[in-house]
């Protein structure tokens, strides 16, 4: 059990690294062409993963992982601003969610007694949510502060949190009607793509539709 749980650490630790690098292209280049690559594979595989493992509602999942990338390539190309690259505010939207999600995870795995949605998602409770939101509470303060921005963006981003967590009960609600816990094994020691793009679905393009009205 413990050399599987070592061997599952530094599956998820090399995975981690290699999911660094297309983040870093799109720091240093700031190429549509690239970033635009970049979002059109995630959201191809995907897309393959609901195919794949026979979830329901095809169109519908076709409609939200095509809002999903079209959104974020056409706000990047579109929206300018002195303050701050669209590149970089959709960085920290995609981080926003990531942090939200992860110390939500790690508070209710530890304190959390409260069960949110017992059918759909078992693992998810109230403690994880509020801890999970103070986090990103902090997180918003510090960006806010670092990037010279209106306090509005503290709202914008714990909304973001919220539709994350919706996200992410809409991809589980899904995946156990089809009786399955990962979409894949594209991503070792994650998952599936699907798996890891679950929270991002619905609050990446609310939250730059929201952002796209202030820059």
């Amino acid at each position: 059990m413990e050399k599987e749980y070592k061997k599952n650490l530094i599956s998820r630790f090399i995975t981690s690294v290699a999911m660094i690098i297309p983040i870093v292209l799109i720091l240093t280049f700031e190429n549509i062409w690239i970033f635009s690559f970049v979002v059109s594979f995630i959201c191809i595989i995907g897309f393959y993963e609901w195919i794949k493992n026979n979830l329901q509602d095809k169109l519908i999942g076709l409609f939200v992982i095509l809002n999903f990338g079209l959104t974020a390539i056409i706000f990047v190309s579109f929206i300018q601003s002195e303050l701050i690259s669209p590149y970089i505010i959709f960085l920290l939207v995609i981080l926003n969610t990531a942090i939200f999600d992860s110390f939500a995870y790690i508070i209710g795995s530890n304190f959390g007694k409260n069960k949110i949605a017992l059918h759909i998602s078992p693992n998810k409770t109230y403690e994880g949510l509020v801890g999970g939101l103070i986090v990103s509470l902090f997180y918003s303060y510090l960006i806010c502060k670092l990037f010279n921005l209106d306090f509005i963006v503290v709202i914008f981003l714990i909304l973001g949190c919220l539709f994350a967590f919706f996200g992410d009960l809409f991809i589980s609600y899904y995946k156990r009607k089809s009786g399955i816990k990962d979409t894949g094994n594209f991503l070792p020691g994650h998952g599936g793509i699907l798996d890891r793009l679950d929270s991002h679905l619905i609050a990446t393009p609310l939250m730059l539709l929201l952002f796209s009205q202030i820059l």
